[in-house]
């Protein structure tokens, strides 16, 4: 039995649809490119500004926070263009859960698509607090004030310590707004993000109005006081700035136009937000000394100093920002789950789409309770950096998938790639399938009918055909005769080739293992740059710095092999709105990016995402794997493929019985 790649039951990989199949979806498509654009706009830039910025420029990287956004928005958006290709390819919800689908197989699926909902979990929780705790830094600490007062006699002081409850609150408060529908979601994400980019504009001007450059000559370290340790642990924190990009690509069944527009809305969004990025960390520490910032309140105290209703500007826009940040991650979140639950990986009535809103509500409210919880009970810093796991390692894993998929080769036969919804979609492939293979059947009888006519007439002249034929055979021992093409005809070698084509096994065998080793060195890449990394942060002053040398050098050595294996093999020329430029190169810079932040991060955090992975494995092994649509969408395919490969082998050999009679004439 033959087996194309990619399509047999062991792999259990989603099939990348085309035509009409891409346009079904129980949502709404009502997105424009403008609309998806402020999604990501609002979604990026935010908590990064108003908060985020003045804690790194306080305690990392000083002045140079400036070439720390730099870099990390280079990072995201090598990630970005991984993600803009696939969005062309497979424009549904889901994100880097269906494209992992599409490219690795359902498991790495699941841990993608299960590490993005921690991802959003997590940052619900992050936002609703920073938003908690710049409102009450700019309203005097009232909030934790009335929290000691009057809720620490009743938890106790150790409890109440983390907790806060307004963070909470507001995370409920816009659950409970997203319920309104989309359209109307858009429509106040739109005019919030509108809001926030004007208030990101006038810090930009005033700043950089009132900027004094002696504060990146000052005598506390100039423009780098932390060196440059201090520039790349700045970009390992200012990456989270950028994580809101893939809830772009989250929009897939509600845009009107999803191929054309989430490309564009993501090239458009990354450049926005890294101006901005870069804009805002510029004049906040060209206004203000970096050892006298506020960590709570930066911009607002920095603005204050030269204008009150600059102040009242920033603040307005971070409530905006704040909001739209919110906004993005609860939608992508929804519709993650709703992706992976319509799949079957999940529970069912975490698929159920509200009739009135058309949003996945029973889904929205049950997995931003957890993030309710976390914003109560976690402080920021813990939130931040469990986020920063699951987020990299989708990243990780989409660059990986964009080389695998970019240098797969289509299967030899067309096959019926369907969705099975349920047991009426397959009863109707296979009717179909019946019919064209009834009209096939009706075809070669009316030609054999056909001729049959001439054969009389055909034996008559067969006598003289074959003196004609010694005559041709002494003259070419080349055998190209029509008659010698009758008398060489080998039935035993015809029969076997009727019953297990030649040509189709080598090329789908030769098919299986030019993927498996795409894969493979795929695969290695990604251990070998862990492996470098490693290298570099754990043993640099540990290690004799020859062998150090020699260990970096032997590692890269490999690396080159490796990718020149990949860049020998051709890739598919599949016809796409957008690709990646320079594969495998830059998908292969992103993960080297991806990966030199995850080796950076505390142990801690790994203990979490053990835990969480346990939890979510259980769930797959115990339930996913059983319900899963694509069990039941493999056996269906191994059917059509075994019917298919019998009817191609059944018509190859009458095309040659017709070739030899034709022959004869």
């Amino acid at each position: 039995m033959v087996h194309l790649p990619g399509q047999d039951g062991e792999q259990r990989t989603k099939p990348s649809w085309t035509g009409e199949r891409l346009d079904s979806t129980q949502l709404q498509r009502c997105l424009t490119t403008l609309d998806i654009t402020l999604l990501g706009i609002g979604h990026m830039v935010g908590s990064g500004a108003y908060v985020l910025t003045s804690s790194i420029a306080k305690n990392v990287a000083g002045p140079a926070i400036v070439l720390s956004y730099i870099l990390a928005g280079f990072a995201a958006f090598l990630c970005a263009l991984c993600y803009a290709e696939f969005s062309s390819r497979f424009p549904k919800c889901g994100s880097a859960y269906s494209y992992a689908y599409i490219a690795l197989g359902e498991i790495w699926a699941f841990i993608v698509g299960w590490n993005m909902i921690l991802e959003n979990i997590i940052g619900i929780a992050a936002v609703s607090r920073a938003s908690s705790a710049y409102l009450d830094s700019t309203i005097g600490g009232e909030i934790r004030n009335y929290t000691n007062s009057w809720i620490a006699p009743l938890l106790g002081e150790t409890l109440t310590g983390h907790m806060d409850i307004m963070s909470g609150l507001i995370a409920i408060g816009f659950a409970v707004f997203l319920t309104s529908g989309m359209k109307v979601t858009t429509y106040i994400n739109n005019t919030f993000s509108i809001i926030n980019m004007i208030v990101i504009i006038i810090i930009i001007v005033v700043g950089g109005y009132y900027s004094d450059f002696s504060n990146w000559q000052n005598d506390h370290g100039g423009f780098m006081p932390f060196g440059w340790k201090g520039v790349f642990a700045g970009s390992a924190s200012c990456f989270y700035a950028f994580i809101g990009f893939d809830s772009i690509a989250t929009s897939g069944e509600e845009a009107r136009d999803p191929q054309r527009s989430i490309p564009i809305a993501t090239f458009v969004a990354m450049t926005v937000a890294s101006i901005s990025y870069v804009g805002v960390s510029s004049v906040l520490t060209l206004m203000f000394p970096y050892d006298q910032i506020s960590e709570e309140s930066g911009l607002p105290d920095a603005l204050g100093k030269f204008s009150s209703s600059a102040k009242l500007a920033v603040i307005i826009g971070a409530c905006c920002g704040m909001a739209t940040v919110l906004i993005g991650t609860i939608y992508s979140l929804t519709r993650i789950v709703y992706a992976m639950a319509d799949d079957g990986l999940l529970f069912p009535w975490m698929s159920y789409v509200n009739s009135k809103s058309q949003i996945p509500l029973m889904a929205m409210f049950f997995f931003t309770g957890f993030g309710v919880i976390m914003a109560i009970f976690m402080d920021i810093t813990t939130l931040v950096e469990m986020m920063s796991i699951g987020t990299l390692i989708a990243y990780l894993v989409v660059s990986a998938s964009v080389i695998v998929v970019r240098y797969r080769r289509p299967p030899n036969i067309v096959q019926l790639n369907i969705d099975i919804e349920d047991d009426s979609a397959a009863a109707a492939a296979a009717a179909a399938l019946a019919e064209q293979q009834q009209q096939q059947q009706q075809q070669q009888q009316q030609k054999k009918s056909e001729t049959k006519k001439i054969t009389e007439h055909e034996r008559l002249l067969d006598n003289d055909d074959d003196e004609d034929d010694d005559d041709d055979d002494d003259d070419d021992g080349s055998g190209g005769g029509g008659g010698n093409n009758v008398r060489n005809h080998n039935p035993l070698r015809d029969t076997f080739k009727g019953l297990f084509n030649k040509q189709l096994v080598l090329t789908s065998l030769n098919n299986y293992f030019h993927d498996s080793l795409i894969s493979i060195c795929v695969l290695s890449i990604v251990i070998l740059s862990t492996l470098f990394c490693l290298t570099c942060k754990l043993f640099q002053k540990d290690i004799d710095e020859k062998f150090l040398s020699f260990i970096l050098s032997l590692i890269t050595t490999l690396l080159i092999v490796l990718i020149s294996i990949i860049n020998m093999h051709k890739q598919n020329m599949e016809n796409l709105r957008y690709k990646v430029p320079f594969v495998p190169f830059i998908p292969i810079l992103s993960i080297f990016f991806n990966v030199s932040l995850i080796v950076n991060l505390n142990w801690l955090t790994w203990m979490r995402f053990i835990i969480w992975m346990a939890i979510g494995l259980s769930v797959y092994f115990f339930y996913g794997i059983k319900s899963s649509k694509a069990e039941y969408n493999a056996e269906l395919r191994e059917k059509i493929n075994v019917d298919n490969i019998k009817k191609w082998n059944s018509f190859d050999s009458t095309s040659q019985n017709e070739d030899i009679l034709m022959a004869r004439d």
